[in-house]
C-alpha cells in the first residue's frame, strides 16, 4: 500500500489552494478530516470559493429544454466562446417532472418548477454537488381550487448583506374568482378582501427565505393591482427583483416594472421608456441586467412587410441612474438582419441570447456588435437560457443540528482553526474508480 507524509502546512495556504479547486472535486475532500469537513461547509468559505470561481472566469451559461429529456439534464457552455463544457444532471427522479422549467440561477444554485403546475411546486437545486431542496407549500393558498384559479409570477435572487437566497411567488387572481376564495376562507378573524372600484385583479405575493426556510406573506397595498406577463425572473439589480406587469388600475393597460426589495421586502414600480417601432409598429420589451444595471430589449415580435423577414431594428435601453425614470437612456439600436422570436437571456459579459423564427439560437455583443450562431436548435421545445456559476451553496444541507452526535459546525457557524491543518489518516478511493484499485492512506 502506498503511503505518503504530507508536511504541516499553514492555513493561509491551505484555504489558497482549496479556493480554486471545482465544488464536484471540495466534495470528495469531506471525508478526508474533521476539520476540512466543517470547512468546506462553512459559509464564510462557501462564499469566498464562489468568488474565486467567478474572479477566475469560471463562468458558464446554463441551458436545458422546456420540456427536458427523460435524464434531465442541463448544458453547460463556455460563458467566453459558447463552447460545450459538460452536462449536469438534475439531482431528483420525480415521474412528473418532465417539463421543467428554470426560474432562474444564482449563484450556482437553480430554482425549479414544473410548467404543467407552474409555481405550486418549487425546488432549489445545486446540480454540482448533487444537492436538492423542495420548498414547503404556499401559506397563503390552502385550497385546491386556488392553484387552478392564481396565474403566477416567481422572482428567484440572492440578498448579499443577508447570505440570503430568496424565491418571491405572487399569485394574480381574477376579480370574479376571488369571491369564491374569500367565502372559503374559514378563518374567521380574517376579512374579506375589498376590491378597489374598477381593479381587475388582486394578488397576493410570499418569499421564501433559504435561510428560513419558511414562506412569509408579503403585505400588499389596497392599489397593487396588476396583472401577470412575465411568469418567472431572476433580473436582480440594486438588491431588487424585477418583472414586467401590466398595471390595470389605468384607463388603459400599460406595461410597467415591478421591482421588489429583498432586503427591505417592499414593491416599487417603474414606467418603462417611451419608444415606438419605425412605422408605428408595437414593440415588445424583455428587461434583464446589463453591466449591472436595468436594461430593456425593445424588439419587433411579429412580421412586418416593411423590414420583411430581415426584421425590424431593435433597441437596447439602460436605466442609468436606478430608479429615476428620465435616466432611461438608449444604449444601441440594431438591425440584426433576421426576425427575433424571443430573447432568452442577457449574459454577464453584456450579451445578449435570442432565437430566431426558424428556431435558431444567436448571441449578440453590444460591444463589438458581433452576431454569432451558437449552432443550437430549440426544435420542437423552448429553451432557458441562465448564466451559471459552480458553487457550493446546498453542501450544508440536512446537517444535524449542533449538539448532536456527529453534528459539523454549518449554516455560519464560526470554525475554529489553528495556525497550521494536520492530515488525518484516512483511506480516500474516488467511488468512480475501477474496482481493484488501492487506497491511498495518507497518514498524519
Amino acid at each position: 500500500m502506498l503511503k505518503m507524509s504530507l508536511p504541516s502546512l499553514p492555513f493561509e495556504i491551505i484555504i489558497s489552494i482549496l479556493l480554486l479547486l471545482p465544488a464536484k472535486e471540495l466534495i470528495k475532500l469531506l471525508v478526508t478530516c474533521k476539520s476540512w469537513y466543517a470547512m468546506i461547509k462553512d459559509q464564510d468559505f462557501i462564499k469566498k470559493h464562489f468568488e474565486s470561481s467567478v474572479a477566475t472566469g469560471k463562468n458558464y451559461l446554463l441551458y436545458v429544454p422546456v420540456q427536458s429529456k427523460p435524464e434531465k439534464t442541463f448544458t453547460l457552455l463556455n460563458a467566453k466562446n459558447f463552447h460545450h463544457e459538460s452536462e449536469l444532471r438534475v439531482p431528483f427522479d420525480l415521474p412528473g417532472m418532465l417539463n421543467c422549467v428554470v426560474v432562474s440561477s444564482v449563484n450556482g444554485l437553480i430554482c425549479l418548477t414544473d410548467i404543467s403546475c407552474f409555481g405550486h411546486i418549487i425546488y432549489l437545486t445545486n446540480p454540482t454537488i448533487n444537492k436538492y431542496l423542495t420548498l414547503p407549500p404556499s401559506t397563503i393558498y390552502f385550497h385546491e381550487l386556488d392553484l387552478q384559479i392564481i396565474q403566477v409570477s416567481l422572482g428567484f435572487g440572492y440578498h448579499e448583506k443577508t447570505n440570503d437566497f430568496m424565491v418571491v411567488r405572487i399569485g394574480f387572481v381574477e376579480n370574479d374568482c376571488y369571491g369564491w376564495l374569500d367565502e372559503e376562507d374559514d378563518d374567521d378573524d380574517v376579512e374579506p378582501s375589498r376590491l378597489p372600484h374598477g381593479y381587475d385583479f388582486v394578488s397576493r405575493a410570499e418569499v421564501f427565505s433559504l435561510n428560513t426556510k419558511v414562506w412569509k406573506e408579503i403585505k400588499l397595498s389596497c392599489n397593487f393591482s396588476y396583472k401577470r406577463h412575465d411568469m418567472f425572473s431572476g433580473v436582480v439589480v440594486n438588491e431588487c427583483l424585477h418583472w414586467k406587469v401590466v398595471k390595470s388600475n389605468t384607463y388603459e393597460d400599460e406595461m410597467v416594472i415591478l421591482s421588489y426589495h429583498l432586503g427591505e421586502e417592499t414593491f416599487q414600480e417603474f414606467e418603462c421608456p417611451k419608444f415606438q417601432g419605425e412605422g408605428g409598429v408595437d414593440l415588445t420589451e424583455c428587461i434583464g441586467e446589463f453591466k449591472g444595471k436595468l436594461g430593456l430589449f425593445a424588439f419587433c415580435a411579429v412580421f412586418d412587410y416593411w423590414f420583411g423577414i430581415r426584421g425590424q431594428p431593435c433597441h437596447l435601453w439602460v436605466m442609468e441612474e436606478y430608479g429615476v425614470k428620465n435616466s432611461w437612456t438608449c444604449h444601441a439600436t440594431i438591425s440584426l438582419g433576421m426576425m427575433i422570436y424571443r430573447p432568452l437571456a442577457f449574459t454577464r459579459n453584456g450579451e445578449i441570447i435570442i432565437q430566431d423564427r426558424f428556431a435558431s439560437i444567436y448571441s449578440y455583443d453590444f460591444s463589438n456588435n458581433q452576431l454569432l450562431d451558437l449552432k443550437i436548435q430549440a426544435e420542437e421545445h423552448d429553451l432557458n437560457f441562465v448564466n451559471f456559476t459552480d458553487s457550493l451553496v446546498l453542501v450544508d444541507l440536512n446537517d444535524k443540528p449542533m449538539g448532536q452526535e456527529g453534528a459539523t459546525p454549518a449554516n455560519g457557524g464560526g470554525v475554529d482553526f489553528d495556525g497550521y491543518m494536520h492530515m488525518e489518516e484516512v483511506n480516500m478511493v474516488d467511488k468512480d474508480d475501477p474496482p481493484g484499485d488501492t487506497p491511498m492512506n495518507v497518514e498524519k
